[in-house]
């Protein structure tokens, strides 16, 4: 019978989170397995997940008097957020660090695409190789690469006559060259770690799916790419685009980024759920919260995979007024094109309108969700989620207003695809935060709370009290 007593218990040190303090108001014993609640218990790393539950069971089973406000949700809310912990202590946290290095790895490469396509670099090599093309290294290699280049539609429809040199050709050359070696190199970026964390049996048999579906969906790139590219280089399928100016086929380019995004969609997200464990249960409170960030992470891939298309098309170069579309709400030759589906994918001024709509009902959405929440006790974590998600999403559209207004110079226009991915980013990290709040930190808040309103029912109730076994009907 101390005035105050505190029982300290280090989670498992693999799991790197903070000890919970348990406090216990004056005048409360109880005994865990024959050690007074008024010592210290001291929980060593090889400790059994197990342990938890009998301390915690302990607590309920005792016949030690508890105010029941608050006290038996903290005795839940502690089990459930150290049981997060504990299903996940077999991942180490070398392998989320991996995981987010690689997405950003993904993210750096999904620009340097961007650049790649911008600058009009992406016809500029007209072979692939899995292996892969070393550098040219003297005159008669750079020569033998230009006059290859100088058999496909591009140099002949765009270049020929203009005094496009070699000169140009090399820079056209370095940035889809680039492009390609980084895919290379990310491959290496994940498949090394991989490989090791593998062998030395670091990677539990619930994430080897995920990392395994990783592998080949990242090696599928390279060949996506390449189909992506060969659309461009085919004389048949040039004769069919108006004007008959090389460009990829929108569809392919679609698919690519598409791609992309899902590989770096399942890295991030992976990654965040290996530094921080997973704990459904302690935030069920935040489950409605949970749905409508959901819903605005589709509406943004929907939104970006629009964008693809007017990539695609590039319908950037037109209508290049905001808001209205050269002085119209609907652009001349509107859904026009046969059959009706093609105005979706195909269609200048149709493809346009629409990532125009998407963008501004995405713009809506997640500022009528920052509105909708502001009155909401959120996490701490969560609340700076949303208030960055706002300030991202504000950003993007100013950018791509910006963007179109100065017919897409090559800066902006890798900057407005970067921010896509981005937003994107936050979107993940805020559903995420819904889902996984850091389980030490949230188990030592919540304790504190129910601490403190056990104490107000004691003061409010004394002598009258619950017996510990009550506590599991509780509610605060």
């Amino acid at each position: 019978q101390h005035e105050k007593a505190v029982v300290m218990i280090p989670l498992p040190m693999m799991t790197r989170v903070r000890p919970l303090s348990l406090s216990l108001s004056a005048g409360y014993s109880c005994m865990v397995r024959g050690i007074s609640m008024s010592g210290t218990l001291t929980r060593h790393a090889a400790m059994p997940k197990v342990g938890l539950h009998n301390i915690f069971q302990a607590i309920r089973q005792s016949s030690t008097s508890i105010p029941a406000a608050g006290l038996g949700t903290a005795v839940k809310v502690v089990e459930a957020a150290t049981t997060a912990v504990s299903s996940t202590q077999a991942v180490p946290r070398a392998v989320g660090w991996w995981l987010i290095g690689t997405s950003a790895s993904v993210f750096a490469m999904v620009v340097v695409g961007g650049i790649t396509r911008l600058t009009r670099s992406g016809l500029s090599m007209t072979d692939w190789r899995p292996q892969g093309k070393r550098w040219p290294r003297n005159a008669e290699e750079w020569e033998a690469e230009y006059d290859r280049y100088k058999q496909f539609p591009e140099y002949q429809r765009v270049h020929k006559g203009t005094g496009f040199g070699l000169d140009d050709f090399k820079n056209i050359f370095f940035w889809e060259w680039t492009h390609r070696m980084f895919g290379r190199a990310i491959g290496l970026i994940f498949g090394v770690p991989l490989a090791y964390f593998a062998f030395r049996g670091r990677i539990p048999r619930s994430l080897a799916p995920t990392l395994t579906g990783l592998f080949f969906l990242g090696g599928s790139q390279g060949f996506v790419g390449w189909w992506m590219v060969k659309s461009g280089l085919d004389k048949a399928k040039v004769e069919q685009i108006d004007g008959g100016v090389p460009t990829v086929s929108p569809y392919r380019l679609a698919t690519h980024l598409t791609c992309a995004f899902t590989i770096f969609t399942i890295l991030l997200y992976t990654g965040l759920g290996v530094l921080q464990p997973r704990a459904d249960n302690v935030v069920a409170g935040l489950k409605r919260v949970q749905q409508h960030v959901q819903r605005l992470a589709f509406l943004v891939g929907i939104t970006a995979v629009s964008g693809a298309f007017v990539a695609g098309r590039q319908a950037g170069f037109a209508f290049n007024t905001f808001p209205l579309m050269e002085g119209r709400m609907i652009p001349e030759g509107y859904m026009e094109l046969r059959p009706l589906y093609r105005n979706f994918f195909e269609s200048v001024p149709s493809v346009q309108l629409h990532h125009r709509v998407m963008a501004v009902s995405t713009l809506a959405s997640v500022t009528a969700f920052w509105l909708s929440v502001q009155r909401l006790p959120l996490p701490p974590q969560l609340r700076v989620a949303t208030d960055v998600l706002l300030v991202t999403v504000w950003a993007q559209l100013t950018l791509g207003v910006v963007t179109l207004l100065n017919c897409v110079p090559v800066h902006l226009g890798s900057a407005h695809q970067a921010g896509a991915l981005t937003l994107f980013s936050v979107v993940l990290f805020t559903m995420h935060t819904c889902r996984v709040p850091y389980a030490g930190r949230m188990a030592a808040r919540t304790w504190r709370f129910a601490h403190d309103v056990g104490r107000q029912q004691l003061a409010r109730t004394r002598p009258n009290s619950v017996p510990c076994n009550e506590l599991s009907a509780a509610k605060t």
